[in-house]
């Protein structure tokens, strides 16, 4: 189940980035935010029950589509096949119960979307609407881009696995929510970018030794030095830039990772108690 909800919450989220439709974008957008709770419950539930689970996923290649109504399709045939779903070791009643009545919501509402609005996110043009960009500049930025979606999804499934299994420890869950809840925010950001520039890629599994018995200290101690590499990074690429919207948003990123390595610092005290 850990897996179909990931699944889930991660189409959701690329369909959102895909669909050039704000309205239709903004749905599916919500929806896979409420996937990704439903990913959390399940999580916490199997944990409390001892039930053993990993966060691999699928290949998600053959979600790309050419228009509105494909990816509406691909998204009806998946969240069928969640309500379908028999793997529930684990999960509570009242938490299935749940997944049940917001997903007959979403096939409802899903199934009224019809648009044949192609979808340019795929197709390389390299510009962006708003803002003036040099072929060097798009190339540059979309270098970033696609390596930060990957390190953004690897930290909010190793954030998400990590609360899940620290659930007694209020105040590091409550930093490692704060994480995860970032790491979402700049993984859209950051795909939103790609889909603007027709450079949109897709994450992928990431390898079972990142998340799973890992020695926490030693994890939150590499990651707040990663954290501080990141806002260098962020400086660097800003400046070589040199487009001034885009530097703006390369300089908010680069705060942010300071606030992500404080985070940690603090999760850090509180797991040493």
């Amino acid at each position: 189940m850990v897996k179909q909800k990931q699944m889930n919450y991660l189409k959701f989220l690329y369909a959102s980035f895909m669909v050039p439709n704000r309205e239709i974008a903004e749905i599916l957008e919500d929806f896979g935010l409420i996937e990704y709770k439903h990913m959390m419950w399940a999580m916490n539930d199997m944990v409390k029950n001892k039930v053993e689970f990993d966060m691999d996923i699928d290949s998600l290649r053959d979600f790309k589509s050419e228009t509105i109504n494909e990816v509406i399709s691909k998204l009806v045939t998946q969240i069928e096949a969640s309500l379908n779903n028999n793997n529930t070791n684990g999960i509570d009643e009242e938490t299935l119960k749940r997944f049940k009545s917001d997903e007959e919501y979403m096939i409802s509402v899903l199934k009224n979307i019809k648009s044949d609005e192609k979808i340019t996110a795929f197709d390389e043009h390299k510009t962006l609407k708003n803002i003036e960009i040099t072929p060097q500049q798009a190339d540059a930025f979309n270098f970033f881009l696609v390596g930060e979606t990957f390190k953004e999804y690897e930290l909010i499934t190793i954030y998400s696995y990590l609360k899940a299994h620290i659930n007694d420890n209020v105040e590091a869950v409550n930093c490692f929510a704060d994480l995860a809840s970032d790491s979402i925010y700049h993984l859209k950001r950051f795909a939103k970018y790609a889909a603007e520039l027709g450079t949109l890629s897709f994450v992928r599994s990431i390898d079972k030794e990142k998340y799973q018995n890992v020695e926490m200290v030693k994890f939150l101690k590499e990651n707040i030095e990663e954290e501080i590499g990141a806002e260098k990074e962020c400086l660097i690429l800003a400046e070589k830039i040199g487009n001034d919207d885009l530097s703006n948003f390369l300089l908010f990123i680069s705060r942010q990772e300071v606030y992500h390595a404080n985070l940690l610092e603090k999760a850090l005290s509180h797991l040493k108690k």
